[in-house]
């Protein structure tokens, strides 16, 4: 399954917070917000230039949760993903809190904002991501196993998010196994 840049969305406001897609000169921070959980073995440099040279991170486009501050404390990736009759899923992948936001409510906010944003901008189908971390976040923000909802041969930690009459649509997409991202 090929991942593609979505459209982009138009940032998106709620209490204090705003979610807009990330600037380039955003994407140092954006990346080492993750490096604990997905680069700890490596040296800060040595980790931004595997991040800058990245086929997937380059196939999705960021969105960073900012505070009234300006201050980036929470980002995640969206990839396109073709679907059935020109429809589109959204994947999504590294949603992040910066260390001195975490356990505040700053990636569900995240992450919520970015399912709200293509709800309403786009022509979206349906979410999924891959779980890495045993977290609450996922099932808060809507999301259940693809096991849970019959889809037994795929991977576990792969989450969905649809509405409920749009079985047979997420029955076309799941025929092609998507892959880690």
């Amino acid at each position: 399954m090929k991942l593609n840049k979505p459209r982009p969305l138009t940032p998106l406001y709620r209490d204090n917070l705003i979610l807009s897609p990330a600037e380039e000169n955003d994407m140092p921070l954006v990346f080492l917000m993750g490096q604990d959980a997905w680069g700890a073995e490596y040296q800060t440099a040595e980790y931004l230039d595997i991040c800058y040279q990245s086929e997937k991170y380059r196939s999705g486009i960021w969105l960073v949760l900012r505070n009234t501050n300006g201050t980036p404390i929470s980002s995640a990736i969206s990839y396109a993903i073709p679907g059935h009759n020109n429809s589109s899923w959204i994947g999504i992948g590294s949603l992040v809190t910066e260390l001195n936001y975490r356990k505040k409510g700053y990636g569900l906010s995240c992450l919520s904002m970015l399912i709200e944003g293509y709800e309403k901008q786009q022509t979206t189908k349906g979410f999924m991501l891959f779980q890495d971390v045993q977290t609450k976040i996922y099932s808060s923000a809507g999301f259940i196993t693809a096991a849970s909802m019959g889809y037994k041969e795929l991977p576990p930690n792969l989450l969905l998010r649809t509405h409920e009459n749009n079985h047979h649509e997420t029955d076309l997409i799941l025929k092609k196994t998507p892959s880690y991202f």
